[in-house]
């Protein structure tokens, strides 16, 4: 069946019989010794093989919501679509879990469908980005290449959004939403970053501007991490952010300020830089330092947010450890916020 077709509907009793519990217990039941499950935050991945099957939870959550079998349906096909513009031979396509006559389970048959499936290429973990660094192997040709990928992906995305004024006004609506999950976390460290990023966004409208007018603002990747890159001939960049177009949609500065800021955190600053300073040549882009340091800023904010929200959630780590996170990545956004306005003259 092609990703495009419409798929049959399955039968109300079929979806209440076959519970989220009974399809990680049949796709476990399929792996063997050097297969894995991976359970995420929103799906189960099974590694079988030379294959990787991603199962979505049935869960809800601010802009995601997974609550139906339909919707399982539609993000997958659309994590297949947005991924293959980075990974075109990784995301192979979407496949039916079926509850045939007998009462068994399969992937692609004739019965009932009670949910869907990613099919994914098996990838070399250990040529991921922060594998590969993590153990000195990422040459700089390897760098080079993932620079290259992105600014030929980047410099085919057309422009989403042209206007300065809207720009900064997305901004300031991001980093009020930032503020008020932060607040909770370090009220003193979040008003100084708040007040920092504000300055920048409303003194330096002028760069602002200059970004949306020059088509900057794309359709991006939306989570551009260093455990996302696969270091092959040619590079692949997966798991694209597919449940959210506003996500997604990013001055390319801003998603290549927040890969540094990532490799940073894992110890190797210079590869990050490397990536952005190649992909910006390549692209003709002079984003200004200041401009870099606000996006970096920015970043590290929202990540800080994104770890407050994981400290409410049982998910197997600790509050404490959660917050832990918070607060380093917040102390690096009032850095950064700091250099920008320094770099800036503000």
């Amino acid at each position: 069946m092609s990703d495009q077709a419409r798929p049959p509907q399955p039968s109300p009793q079929a979806g209440r019989d076959c519970c989220l519990a009974d399809k990680v217990a049949w796709m476990r039941s399929r792996l063997r010794a050097d297969d894995e499950a991976i359970e995420t935050h929103f799906s189960w991945v099974f590694l079988q093989g030379d294959r990787a099957w991603k199962l979505r939870k049935p869960v809800r959550r601010d802009s995601m919501d997974y609550g139906t079998l339909e919707a399982r349906r539609l993000d997958s096909e659309a994590e297949v679509r947005l991924n293959r513009r980075l990974a075109p031979h990784v995301y192979l396509g979407t496949r039916p879990i079926t509850l045939e006559a007998a009462g068994r389970l399969a992937i692609g048959g004739t019965g009932a469908i009670v949910d869907w499936l990613v099919e994914m290429r098996r990838l070399d973990r250990s040529r991921m980005l922060d594998r590969m660094l993590a153990t000195r192997r990422a040459t700089d040709e390897d760098l080079q290449r993932v620079a290259g990928r992105l600014a030929e992906f980047y410099a085919g995305e057309p422009p989403v959004l042209t206007d300065g004024a809207a720009l900064v006004e997305r901004l300031r609506s991001q980093l009020a939403a930032n503020h008020r999950v932060l607040e909770s976390l370090d009220p003193p460290a979040a008003s100084a970053l708040r007040a920092a990023q504000r300055e920048f966004a409303d003194t330096q409208r002028d760069a602002l501007d200059a970004r949306a007018a020059g088509g900057c603002v794309i359709e991006a990747h939306g989570d551009l991490r260093p455990e996302h890159i696969l270091l092959d001939d040619p590079p692949a960049v997966i798991d694209c952010l597919e449940f959210d177009r506003q996500l997604r949609i990013l001055d390319r500065a801003e998603e290549l300020a927040f890969l540094e800021l990532e490799c940073a955190r894992l110890g190797h600053p210079d590869a990050g830089r490397r990536i952005s300073g190649v992909c910006l040549a390549r692209l003709g882009d002079v984003a200004p330092g200041s401009l870099m340091e606000f996006y970096r800023s920015h970043r590290a904010a929202t990540r800080a947010k994104l770890y407050v929200w994981r400290a409410t959630e049982p998910d197997g780590g600790s509050p404490a450890q959660w917050h832990a996170i918070a607060r380093s990545y917040l102390a690096t956004a009032l850095e950064a916020a700091g250099r920008s306005l320094h770099l800036s003259g503000a």
